[in-house]
This record gives C-alpha cells, sequence and structure tokens, in this order.
C-alpha cells in the first residue's frame, strides 16, 4: 500500500468515525452569547408579580416545593425529564430506573433548553433539574424577578451525572413572557388569583403481602381492580409504586424482595387495562416504616405496596424539537 492509499484509508477512517459520534460534540453557545440569568424588571407590584410567577409554573406544569412570600423565594420540586415512549418527554419527581430509560432519548430537549459545555462519548439518558425563583419589591409598581435553573444531564448508571450542562435561556423566555402576558391581561378578563398548590386526593388504597412473598394476595385483587379503574379514569396521572418489607431479612434481600413486590403490583395494573408507561415501580426494602414493635401485626403494616401520584408533564407543548 502506497502512501497516498493510506492517507485515504486513514481519512475514510476518521470521517466514519466522525460520523458515528454525530450528536457528541458540544453546542455552540447562542448566538448573542452566553446566557446569563440577570434580574428581570416587571412594571407590577409584588402580589401581582407572585400571583403571575404561580400561575405561569402550574400552567408549565413542574410542582411547587416551597412558597415563601416574606422572604420572595419559590423553590419547585427537582424533578427529572426523560422519554418514556418515543417523541414524547415528561416531568416526573422520582429518579427513573434503569429500566425505565432504556430507550430515553433527550438530547433534541436538552438542545432545546441548553448548550454542552463540554464533549461527552455518551447520549444523556435524562436530566435532573432544579428551579429557583427569587423575588425583589424595588417600590410599590416595580418588581425584580430571578431565574436560577440548573440542569445535570444523567448518562447510565455506571456514569451518572456528569457536572451541569448551562441554560441558553430558552426556558427562563418561556416563562418570563408567560407571566408577562398573564400581567398584561385586560382587567376584565383577568382570572382570580390562583390557589395554593394543593396534591388532589385519589384516594388509592394499600395493598399487603405475606412473609417473605410478593404474590398478589386474593384480598389485594379487588382493591388492585379498583386502583387500576381510578387510574383509567385520571389520565392525567401518572402512578408511583412504592413497594416495602418488613424489618427481617438483610437489607439487600428486603430490596430485592420489595422490588419484586412492586414489579407485581405493576403487573396486575397492567393486566387490567393501565398502560405501562403511566406506572412506575419501585421496590424501598425496610426505608420506611409503617408500624413500630416486633409483633406480627407490625410486620404484616410493613409488607406492603403504596401508591403515590403525580401530573406528568408533556414539554413538547412548550419547546419544539425534532427527535431523529
Amino acid at each position: 500500500m502506497n502512501t497516498n492509499q493510506l492517507i485515504k484509508l486513514l481519512s475514510a477512517f476518521f470521517f466514519i468515525i466522525l460520523i458515528g459520534c454525530h450528536g457528541h460534540f458540544a453546542v455552540d453557545p447562542p448566538k448573542g452569547g452566553k446566557y446569563k440569568s440577570k434580574p428581570v424588571d416587571f412594571n407590577h407590584g409584588y402580589n401581582d408579580v407572585w400571583s403571575a410567577a404561580i400561575s405561569s409554573l402550574e400552567d408549565m406544569g413542574w410542582d411547587i416545593k416551597k412558597l415563601d412570600r416574606d422572604k420572595g423565594e419559590i423553590h419547585l420540586q427537582t424533578s427529572f425529564v426523560y422519554t418514556p415512549s418515543f417523541d414524547v418527554l415528561s416531568r416526573i419527581y422520582v429518579e427513573p430506573l434503569n429500566q425505565d430509560i432504556e430507550k430515553s432519548y433527550i438530547i433534541p430537549y436538552l438542545r432545546s433548553i441548553s448548550y454542552y459545555e463540554k464533549t461527552t462519548e455518551m447520549d444523556p439518558r435524562f436530566t435532573r433539574e432544579n428551579l429557583k425563583l427569587v423575588f425583589t419589591s424595588v417600590n410599590d409598581s416595580h418588581t425584580q424577578v430571578k431565574i436560577n435553573y440548573k440542569i445535570q444531564p444523567y448518562y447510565s448508571y455506571k456514569i451518572g451525572y456528569i457536572g451541569s450542562v448551562r441554560s441558553n435561556g430558552e426556558f427562563e423566555s418561556n416563562l418570563l413572557s408567560r407571566m408577562d402576558d398573564i400581567l398584561n391581561m385586560p382587567v376584565a378578563v383577568m382570572p382570580p388569583p390562583p390557589p395554593e398548590p394543593f396534591d388532589y386526593n385519589l384516594n388509592l388504597k394499600d395493598i399487603f403481602f405475606d412473609f417473605d412473598k410478593f404474590d398478589i394476595r386474593d384480598d389485594a385483587a379487588p382493591i388492585l381492580r379498583d386502583t387500576a379503574r381510578i387510574i383509567k379514569n385520571n389520565p392525567d396521572y401518572t402512578i408511583l409504586i412504592e413497594s416495602y418489607a418488613d424489618i427481617r431479612g438483610t437489607d439487600k434481600y428486603n430490596l430485592t424482595l420489595a422490588q419484586n413486590r412492586a414489579d407485581m403490583t405493576k403487573q396486575f395494573l397492567v393486566q387490567s387495562g393501565v398502560r405501562s408507561e403511566k406506572i412506575i415501580a419501585v421496590g424501598k426494602g425496610e426505608t420506611e416504616i409503617f408500624g413500630e414493635g416486633k409483633t406480627e401485626e407490625i410486620f404484616q403494616l410493613n409488607r406492603r405496596s403504596v401508591f403515590r401520584h403525580t401530573k406528568p408533564l408533556m414539554l413538547d407543548k412548550y419547546f419544539s424539537y425534532n427527535v431523529k
């Protein structure tokens, strides 16, 4: 092989590698330069701006963790954004399991809200996001709002999170624009101030398990059928199953046993007509105690599956991108 042939071969090999790595390079900063979060002025009173922020956050589907009007702070729940199915993004409040994120693909979403500052050889599977709003009253008709938005990509259970990526300002711009729209609505059509966030109770009942077993008992089956009916009648909610074990056995064994109980609970609901992607099943072992003591009655209390619910956010309503 002569020198020219060797050069052509190496060039072709490099080009193949370049194609294979497409989508893994750093994203250029926004054309206007790197986005830096600064206080934004609103020519409105403190209470009006506060109410507009709460209403906007509810519209965007992100659950509020803490409200402190006196300190001027709104903290949002730490959330995780991933794709449970093709071309659909969901915001949930418990870290997805490895099997949930095997097909998750969030690069289009990530690029719509941020840009990479570092390259990586792997695609992120979901992002962990934190959001905090800080309000400052300048005078009776002038309020400043600062948005602190943190984005952390997660790659795999072996790698975990690799730092943070910088926001490109798209998310903040959407939120501020929504607030501005609410604040400048004509008085005649201005809605009343939104109520404080509350958790709508679906009244889902716990089920219980026999010692060292994870099969669904006869007394649990009708409860689960009723649970399936409630979930299907409330399609806007995502259900989190948390399953537990009593204190007998090692921590590792109880975690495995609890996960089997969570999986069997989910399987029963799916067989009863609930869509699989609407349910997340997590084994919690003996990490939460429902009854103190070492009697059989107390052990029974701790062998259970608990149902929690939250409204997922379909983020494609707010961000435009194409999944390839």
